[in-house]
């Protein structure tokens, strides 16, 4: 929410296409033309209005991830994944709150809040335990958003932790 218009971009391959094709929901969004195809980052980067370095050094940053503490789930890391190959896909993301799923309130940084809005100590609370952004029906819902929102305030909540136990 907090980039530039709160829009962000989901950037996957062909290969990850093939996989969510399998999801109406996906082929209704390609159908009207919601999906952005691009043959090199650089023409990605210009339909999307990124500039060309910024978007290329994310995209290897995902390619060239080497393992570290932040990114060793289950024993999965971003070095297991394939790196992402052309054509370049992208979907536009704009995050809206619609419903809450589990109802635990948390701050910026997915710690959890009391009742009066303090923050419980050493008590953090993501996926669908928190308060989450989400559509009011499965309609809308791209294969992912779930995983997406839980990984990414799981790092927010580990990053928050490893912080608060350096102080």
């Amino acid at each position: 929410m907090a980039q530039k218009d709160g829009v962000a971009w989901s950037i996957f391959d062909t290969r990850i296409a093939g996989i969510a094709r399998q999801f109406e929901d996906f082929r209704d969004a390609d159908a009207i033309g919601a999906i952005i195809v691009a043959d090199t980052v650089s023409i990605l980067a210009n339909k999307l209005g990124i500039p060309t370095p910024r978007l290329s050094k994310t995209i290897l940053s995902v390619s060239d991830a080497k393992p570290n503490r932040f990114v060793v789930t289950f024993d999965r890391t971003w070095s297991d994944l394939a790196p992402l190959t052309p054509p370049y896909l992208a979907v536009k993301v704009i995050g809206a709150l619609f419903q809450i799923h589990g109802g635990l309130v948390v701050d910026h940084a997915a710690r959890l809040l009391d009742n009066m809005g303090e923050t419980i100590a050493h008590l953090f609370a993501v996926g669908g335990v928190a308060c989450s952004i989400s559509g009011t029906k499965a309609s809308g819902y791209l294969s992912g958003n779930g995983l997406l929102t839980a990984f990414a305030c799981g790092f927010i909540a580990g990053t928050a932790a490893a912080n608060a136990a350096l102080e």
